[in-house]
């Protein structure tokens, strides 16, 4: 299946968007990539950076193959609603959102008939933002989370499970709502646990900072849009994720006390921490029931 996605169209040319297109032609997944983007500007830095072929209209989506919709969180329904409506039968659609239990269930069912949907994630991301700051590289050995449902295209998922493959990715598949509540515990609460550190932080502390408050910081700093949009859209696995942070704080206020609690816990963190492999994904399998 893969083979036979030729064209691929990529709707906002950010830095995940454009990212993807720069991989997609690295690697000549694709024989054209073309974008779709309300901003010109975003436009002429994705083709400027090779992120694109050319810049074609959203309303001539008819053209590709496998269309990714990598808009911000809040305009992904209609985006995807309204490129389908152009869509030839039998092309893939795929969005890239870092939730998926709305907008998964918003557009099952809801496309044109031959449009096969597919809810992605690619769990890639740094510090920059737009296609000045895409990077191909960010993808590589990252895992690229899919949601099929009962209503996904089994050739469909297939094909993205195999193109994700190419793109030097490992491919996940998870339920909508386990996604969105693993994705909580390791994306949406250590951005809101980065937020709180650099707010409690006395004005007078902060020139004295070092690299681990620094790479708060950078977290911290990320786009407020994005997130107020990320947070909307992921609300009740984020409050579940917090608990359990706000219990692990209680722990360690506790354990504070006393070296030989506390040491326990640190420890605990720290086998935690050297069991992660920047370079390989070795959790989760698990496929949708």
């Amino acid at each position: 299946m893969t083979e036979q996605i030729r064209t691929v169209g990529i709707v906002g040319v950010g830095l995940i968007g454009a990212s993807l297109g720069m991989a997609l032609r690295a690697r000549r997944i694709a024989d054209r990539v073309v974008g779709m983007d309300t901003d010109p500007r975003a436009l002429d830095a994705a083709r400027r950076r090779g992120a694109i072929d050319d810049s074609v209209e959203l309303d001539r989506a008819g053209e590709v193959d496998l269309l990714v919709v990598a808009v911000p969180p809040a305009a992904v329904v209609g985006v995807a609603l309204h490129a389908a409506e152009t869509m030839r039968p039998g092309s893939i659609l795929i969005d890239v959102a870092s939730t998926k239990g709305q907008i998964v269930k918003e557009l099952d069912g809801r496309l044109p008939s031959g449009i096969r949907y597919v809810g992605g994630h690619p769990m890639a991301g740094s510090a920059g933002q737009g296609a000045d700051a895409a990077d191909p590289s960010l993808l590589t050995g990252r895992p690229f989370l899919l949601t099929p449902t009962g209503h996904t295209d089994p050739d469909a998922l297939q094909a993205m499970r195999i193109l994700v493959e190419r793109l030097g990715m490992h491919p996940i598949l998870l339920t909508p709502g386990d996604h969105d509540e693993l994705v909580a515990q390791i994306s949406h609460v250590p951005y809101l646990v980065a937020v709180a550190a650099v707010n409690a932080a006395a004005a007078d502390a902060l020139p004295l900072h070092g690299p681990a408050f620094t790479d708060l910081a950078r977290v911290a700093g990320s786009s407020v849009d994005l997130w107020v949009q990320i947070c909307g859209g992921n609300t009740a696995a984020i409050t579940r994720a917090l608990a359990a942070v706000r219990r692990e704080l209680d722990r360690l206020e506790q354990a504070l006390a006393e070296e030989t609690s506390l040491r326990p816990v640190l420890e605990s963190a720290r086998r935690r921490a050297h069991a992660l492999d920047p370079g390989e994904v070795s959790g989760i399998r698990k496929e949708p029931t």
